[in-house]
């Protein structure tokens, strides 16, 4: 039977310059095989490998420690693990065959008489576990929330039938690990399976395009789920811390035209009960000096009358007096003017 080697999905990191960012690192490759099939992990060193039975194979299952893997107690081709050179120097291969999927999980590679800490080489997928009810989601906080200097983003992978997956994020071309847990098991027999990564804030207000994607286990089949600042709680926020400034300038100016007008209509009410009394003043003089005057015309009148009254009288009792004076006085002006000639 020939050998089937499946390829290795590599997941490469973009450098963009972010590198004082700590939530963001290089993701280790990840391996998607069928089940059945012979795939090999690789290990990079920075020496020669010169012995290999020198090194030891390391398998972790989610939610487990890293277990050392029995190598050299099989030998011949029906041994499952076989660990080997590469093709370049400083290369260890382990190669497993006929996959099945407990085969699934981290894989790491270590000198066994050193104390140096173990080398991850690969996480292994083996299977599909996507069911009919698998879904992708992403949380992002409110905007009221984001307050702090890095911004929480939560992928949720739900309906699947293995918590043996790998969830890793793409923030605008740069692949970050997430922190993930080991995954429940739910109530109808599928797992739910968070991850969460912290993302700066001047990236996540940048037009930053979070994406979550999800290996499942089967080759070139992805879940992913990618989310966007949301531009309209940022307008609508904006839109208050500008607007908010102009209200209150607005709130000031109606509040000083109300006080003048209130002074205002205090002083015409004032000036008013002044107008008023002085126009009854005015008044009360006026009908007084037309009753003095009336009073004054109606007092000649009567004495006038009274004075006819009397002369009248006094003509009708001494009739043949006044006839005589008047006779005496006309003589006298004769003899004036004939004096004169």
């Amino acid at each position: 039977m020939a050998k089937e080697h499946f390829p290795l999905i590599l997941i490469p990191l973009v450098l963009r310059g972010y590198d004082s960012e700590p939530t963001l690192s290089h993701i280790p490759l990840t391996l998607t095989a069928e089940v059945g099939q012979i795939v090999e992990l690789t290990c990079h060193y920075s020496y020669e490998v010169e012995v290999v039975s020198s090194y030891v194979w390391y398998k972790q299952g989610v939610g487990e420690a890293p277990k050392a893997i029995d190598i050299s107690s099989c030998n011949g081709a029906d041994c499952k693990f076989i660990s080997k050179k590469g093709n370049s120097k400083n290369i260890l291969i382990l190669e497993i065959r006929n996959v099945q999927a407990n085969d699934s999980g981290s894989y790491y590679c270590a000198e066994m008489d050193s104390y140096a800490p173990l080398q991850k080489a690969a996480n292994l997928l083996v299977g599909d576990s996507s069911t009919s009810k698998t879904a992708v989601l992403i949380f992002v906080p409110r905007w009221e929330e984001n307050s702090r200097d890095t911004v929480p983003l939560v992928c949720l992978v739900s309906g699947i039938s293995s918590n043996r997956i790998v969830i890793f994020w793409n923030i605008s071309g740069m692949v970050a690990e997430g922190s993930s847990d080991p995954g429940t098991l739910e109530e109808d027999g599928t797992y739910s399976i968070i991850s969460q990564i912290m993302v700066s804030m001047d990236m996540w207000s940048d037009d930053a395009v979070c994406t979550c994607i999800v290996q499942l286990g089967s080759p070139n089949k992805n879940w992913t789920k990618s989310v966007l600042f949301p531009k309209a709680a940022e307008t609508r926020t904006e839109w208050c811390s500008r607007a908010l400034p102009a209200f209150i300038t607005v709130l000031v100016v109606l509040l000083l035209l109300l006080i003048l007008l209130s002074i205002w209509i205090c002083k015409g009410g004032r000036s008013g009960k002044l107008d008023n009394k002085s126009q009854n003043e005015n008044l009360r003089e006026t009908t007084q000096a037309v009753l003095r005057l009336k009073e004054r015309h109606t007092g000649d009148h009567r004495q006038a009358q009274t004075q006819r009254l009397n002369d009248g009288a006094l003509r009708s009792q001494g009739g043949p007096l006044y006839a005589s004076l008047d006779l005496a006085a006309l003589e006298k002006r004769s003899k004036k003017k004939a004096g004169r000639r």
